[in-house]
C-alpha cells in the first residue's frame, strides 16, 4: 500500500504544479483585467496599482513568485475584496463547501449502495426495475433542476425547511445536501447493483451455495468487497464533482461557499482569488482520487501489485 501511495504522489505533484502554472498563464493572457471598468483609470494610477500587486513584473517572475508564496500558504491579496486577503476569504468559505460536499457524499453512498445491493438481490423482479428506473432518473437530473424543485416544494409550498442563507441549527443544510447527493446516489446505485449482480453469478458463489453456506455469509465474505470495487473507483471523481459542482447549489440556496467566490472572482478578474480556488480544487481532486485508489486497493489486492 505504501508503494501505491508513493506512485500516486510521484504523478500528483507534477500534475498539480502543471495545473497551477497553466491556470496562472491563462488568467494573465486573457483579455481584460481587474482594473478595467466603465471609466478607464489614469495611466499613473494603473501603473501604481500594477506595481502594488506585482503585475508589472514579467510573466515568468510572477509565476515563480506565486508558487513560492502558496508554498507558505499565502495566496496574496484580493484585487476586488480590498479589506480581505485571499487566504481569509478561502478560510471563511471552504468549510461550508467541504461540509456540503462531505455530507452529500456520505448520504449518496448510503442511499446508493443500499439501493444497489437491494436491487441486485431482487434481480429481475419489479423491485429491481423500479429502483434502477429511479436511479436512472436521478442520474439524469442535474442539480440546477433538483435544487430549485426541492426549494419550491419543501421550502415555499410546505414551509418546512429554509431555502436561503446559513441559518441556525442544521435545517439549512438539509435541502442543499439532498439536492447535491441525488445524482451521485443514482450512479452509485447502478454501479453497486451491477457489481453485486455480476459477483453473485460467479462460479465460486454457486459452489458456496451448493455447499449450503448461508446467503448472508456468502454476501459478506465472498461477494460484497469485489462488488464494491466499481463504486470505490467512482467515489474519488464523484467527491471532487460534489465539491466543484456545489457552485450551483450554493447559488440557488444563497450559501457563502467557495464556489460563489470562484464565480465572482472570475467575473471580476480577481486573479489571486480565482487561482487560489483552482489550486484548492485541483489539490482536493488529487487527494480524493488518492483516497479512492487506497479504498480500491483494499477491496482488490491486485490493485496494490499493479
Amino acid at each position: 500500500m505504501g508503494q501505491l501511495i508513493l506512485r500516486r504522489l510521484m504523478t500528483a505533484i507534477p500534475t498539480l504544479l502543471a495545473i497551477i502554472i497553466l491556470s496562472f498563464i491563462l488568467m494573465r493572457i486573457a483579455p481584460g483585467g481587474p482594473f478595467d471598468g466603465e471609466r478607464p483609470l489614469a495611466p499613473e494610477t494603473r501603473a501604481a496599482l500594477e506595481t502594488a500587486y506585482g503585475l508589472d513584473k514579467s510573466l515568468p517572475e510572477q509565476v515563480v513568485q506565486y508558487i513560492g508564496n502558496i508554498l507558505t500558504g499565502d495566496f496574496g491579496p484580493s484585487l476586488v475584496y480590498r479589506d480581505f486577503t485571499v487566504t481569509e476569504l478561502v478560510a471563511q468559505s471552504l468549510p461550508i463547501s467541504l461540509l456540503l460536499g462531505g455530507l452529500a457524499l456520505i448520504l449518496a453512498s448510503i442511499l446508493g449502495i443500499s439501493a444497489g445491493l437491494f436491487a441486485a438481490l431482487r434481480a429481475g423482479k419489479w423491485q429491481d426495475e423500479v429502483l434502477m428506473l429511479c436511479a436512472t432518473l436521478l442520474t439524469a437530473l442535474p442539480t440546477f433542476v433538483t435544487g430549485p424543485l426541492l426549494a419550491l416544494i419543501f421550502g415555499l409550498w410546505f414551509g418546512w425547511l429554509p431555502v436561503s442563507g446559513q441559518g441556525d441549527g442544521v435545517s439549512w443544510l438539509i435541502l442543499p445536501v439532498i439536492a447535491l447527493s441525488l445524482p451521485v446516489a443514482g450512479a452509485v446505485a447502478k454501479l453497486a447493483r451491477a457489481g453485486l449482480a455480476g459477483q453473485l453469478g460467479q462460479d465460486h458463489i454457486r459452489a458456496a451455495r451448493a455447499r449450503g453456506i448461508a446467503p448472508l455469509t456468502i454476501l459478506r465474505r465472498h461477494a460484497l468487497r469485489p462488488a464494491l470495487v466499481p463504486v470505490a473507483s467512482y467515489l474519488g471523481p464523484a467527491a471532487a464533482g460534489l465539491l466543484t459542482g456545489a457552485v450551483v447549489i450554493e447559488t440557488v440556496f444563497g450559501l457563502p461557499g467557495l464556489g460563489r467566490y470562484f464565480v465572482q472572482g472570475a467575473l471580476n478578474r480577481d486573479y489571486p482569488l480565482v487561482l487560489a480556488v483552482v489550486t484548492l480544487y485541483a489539490s482536493l481532486i488529487i487527494l480524493f482520487n488518492l483516497a479512492a485508489d487506497l479504498i480500491y486497493g483494499w477491496l482488490d489486492p491486485r490493485m496494490r501489485e499493479g
